[in-house]
């Protein structure tokens, strides 16, 4: 009997493994390629602000649009992804990326941009709810170390896609690369179809019983909107301290090009800055999940903290491209810890039934932030420099990051002090029933998170 009890416990343990190992590498293909195609167009950026007459401030806008568009579609379909609607959503958001790229190749005007932008972001939105929500629930005990390879992925997108319209650049139109970029997204098609599955359904997820509720199952569908989430103050926390990592991604990604080609940069170098900027993020995003994992999400995102905000702050002063590029290079092992520490801290605040609805609420947020500053960078760039443009990004960062901590560490000091009160994740490598996540939640914050119908 035992023999049969623990053959069957490995079999089961196998078929989890190979199912992650399979969700991953389908995650990871498809998401080099989303955030390849996301990419592309700012290298392009000085040559088609010659070619249709852009002004700065236009390429701002370009940008923002992206995140706006994204920030809705994290609000709007996110929770969709815990309803069951995962691989309908990666592929969807694939298709609309590809058709984003199709319409800026023919664009004429810069509103062509900014609408190809909008759709593009509203279908990376909706593809990272999916992705991000499959990969949470796929082992919530490691949900850091797996949002960390969902990172390095997009990073690593993001570091390929203006690498290579940087060097087509030198022989090719913006139109025609642009045009290939959409073939190559397309393909992301393929890995969604193939990987995008749940393993169990979100309704058969079980909670571990608390002192405030009996072993019950998740039989509830959760709600179609995210924003009961927020009345729990650690959820609205940990929203502050991602959307201050956001900030600088919106401040100055459409901004970048423009920069470094005012202090000196060639096209190329200006492509390969992106590149470089990506290799720390890549190498240190397994440990830094893993350090969020072990030591918590709020630890690891302060000590990412502490690297990014003085070298936002630097690059108002720099005025070599080598060294804007070599520094890029440091801020993006800050970055790494941030951003991965933030996600993971939202995973660990609410039950994987949530887990879509969460992490595309913290997106949404991190968005919101991103489109305010992409709107107001060309403004601040063109009114005064390098030096308003990053000085203020450094300010508004510290203020966001002082109040996200400020709020987690109240909700933290009312949590309840009997034992009990609180649930904890199962130790890593602690043997789990068949069928059953972890959850890691507060208990005045259970109310908050748990499905409830809109």
């Amino acid at each position: 009997m035992w023999t049969r009890t623990g053959r069957a416990a490995d079999a089961a343990a196998e078929t989890s493994d190979a199912y992650r190992r399979r969700l991953t590498i389908g995650v990871v293909t498809a998401t080099v390629l989303m955030s390849s195609g996301a990419m592309v167009l700012f290298p392009l950026l000085p040559a088609l602000q010659a070619q249709l007459g852009i002004s700065t401030a236009d390429i701002g806008f370009v940008a923002a649009a992206g995140f706006a568009a994204s920030l809705a579609a994290e609000l709007i379909v996110a929770p969709f992804a815990d309803r069951g609607r995962a691989r309908l959503m990666g592929v969807a958001g694939v298709v609309l990326m590809a058709v984003a790229l199709a319409g800026s190749a023919l664009a004429t005007e810069s509103w062509h941009l900014v609408a190809g932008r909008a759709v593009g972001g509203f279908g990376f939105g909706v593809f990272m709810a999916a992705a991000s929500a499959l990969l949470v629930r796929s082992d919530p005990i490691r949900a850091g170390e797996s949002l960390g390879r969902l990172g390095a992925a997009e990073l690593a997108g993001v570091s390929l896609g203006p690498l290579a319209s940087g060097l087509a650049i030198a022989v090719a139109a913006p139109g025609p690369i642009l045009a290939w970029s959409a073939v190559a997204v397309l393909l992301g098609v393929v890995p969604v179809a193939l990987a995008f599955r749940e393993r169990v359904t979100v309704a058969s997820a079980v909670r571990r019983p608390t002192a405030a509720s009996a072993d019950t199952a998740v039989s509830a569908p959760p709600p179609r909107v995210s924003f009961g989430l927020l009345r729990s103050p650690r959820v609205v926390g940990i929203l502050l301290l991602y959307g201050a990592v956001m900030v600088p991604t919106g401040a100055y990604d459409g901004i970048w090009p423009r920069f470094m080609t005012d202090i000196g940069a060639s096209e190329q170098l200006t492509a390969l800055s992106y590149t470089l900027f990506a290799v720390p993020y890549a190498l240190l995003a397994g440990w830094a999940g893993r350090l969020a994992d072990r030591r918590g999400g709020v630890s690891a995102f302060m000590r990412g903290a502490v690297v990014l905000v003085p070298i936002v702050a630097l690059y108002g002063i720099i005025g070599n491209p080598w060294v804007a590029t070599g520094v890029g290079f440091v801020e993006s092992s800050g970055q790494a810890l941030a951003f991965i520490g933030a996600a993971a801290a939202m995973a660990q605040a609410v039950p994987v039934a949530r887990a879509g609805a969460s992490q595309g609420l913290m997106r949404a947020f991190g968005l919101l932030a991103a489109t305010i500053a992409a709107a107001l960078s060309g403004i601040a760039y063109e009114v005064g420099g390098p030096l308003a443009l990053f000085g203020g990004t450094a300010i508004t960062v510290v203020l966001l990051i002082a109040a996200g901590l400020v709020v987690v560490r109240t909700a933290r000091n009312r949590r309840p002090e009997r034992a009990g009160l609180e649930t904890r994740p199962d130790a890593p490598g602690a043997p789990r029933p068949a069928g059953q996540v972890a959850a890691s939640v507060e208990l005045t914050d259970v109310r908050a998170c748990e499905p409830t119908r809109a």
